[in-house]
């Protein structure tokens, strides 16, 4: 990260303990660790940005009528926003070697993901509802045919371009008749949960008891 730019050394009075945290296995069955910065009582002295999420029902709702979708995945999204100079210092954490601070917003800060919604918005303001849906890191290209997608993708490229936003092609996925967005499937015929999302529920035994029935 400090390659990157992400962090840098500090000499903030501000620090907050880390954890280092298990990803998931890679695509060669290695487990991927990370490091997060456990914020809580910085979070506590933090003004809430009223700043709305969208509803996930309603972003569903407008995605009815479409036959193409292109889902995109930004790359280590909320690193793609630069953090207010002032307030850079507050982000402060200590590790073995050194004390670092972020220049870049990291995730657990209480207003990370109404401020990124907001950057976003903004950044896809022109196209939001008629070109694409945006939530937080999550964009949705739609269109009713396959030269209009084509048109709508390079309208969102742009948009993204001129605000120096990269996308992490590996987790995106182009050109879709039917795709996962949001914890649901979407396609032409309609929207309909995800299996993978619901099938502990459905695989959870039926309580017998009185008081399964109140641990359910």
């Amino acid at each position: 990260m400090l390659e990157q730019g992400i962090i840098r050394p500090s000499e903030s009075a501000w620090s907050s303990p880390i954890w280092i945290v298990p990803k998931k296995v890679d695509a060669s069955g290695k487990t991927k660790r990370r490091l997060v910065v456990d914020f809580r009582k910085l979070n506590e002295k933090t003004i809430s940005d009223k700043y709305p999420i969208p509803n996930i029902s309603d972003v569903l709702d407008k995605l009815g009528n479409c036959q193409y979708f292109t889902t995109l995945d930004l790359a280590s999204g909320f690193y793609q926003v630069e953090m207010n100079p002032s307030d850079i210092p507050k982000t402060a954490f200590n590790v073995e070697h050194g004390h670092f601070e972020f220049l870049r917003m990291p995730m657990g800060l209480k207003n990370s993901p109404s401020t990124f919604q907001h950057v976003m918005d903004n950044v896809l303001r022109d196209l939001q509802n008629t070109v694409c849906l945006v939530y937080l890191d999550d964009i949705i290209v739609f269109s009713t045919s396959l030269q209009e997608h084509m048109v709508n993708l390079e309208k969102v490229f742009q948009k993204l371009r001129e605000s120096n936003f990269k996308i992490q092609m590996d987790k995106s996925e182009f050109l879709k008749l039917e795709t996962a967005y949001l914890g649901h499937i979407i396609s032409k015929d309609g929207i309909k949960p995800n299996p993978s999302k619901i099938s502990a529920i459905e695989k959870y035994p039926l309580p017998k008891t009185a008081k399964e029935i109140k641990q359910f």
